[in-house]
């Protein structure tokens, strides 16, 4: 049986999408911070993105037949 690294399962992919919306929210308190409104965009857009991870991975790249 072949052993997988553990950021190649499901709970390694979900554990790498918290850490990048903890490294967004950072990112959003920054640009409140400098009132950089540029700054939170980019944060919130990188927070949506790393929410978005699983469930697009789960229902659009990997469907089940």
């Amino acid at each position: 049986m072949e052993k997988k690294s553990f950021f190649k399962t499901k709970e390694g992919g979900l554990t790498i999408a918290f850490v990048v919306i903890m490294v967004a929210f950072f990112i959003i308190l920054a640009g409140l911070n400098t009132a950089n409104d540029t700054i939170c965009m980019a944060g919130f857009v990188i927070m949506v993105a790393a929410m978005l991870y699983s469930p697009v991975k789960t229902f659009i790249l990997k469907p089940k037949n």
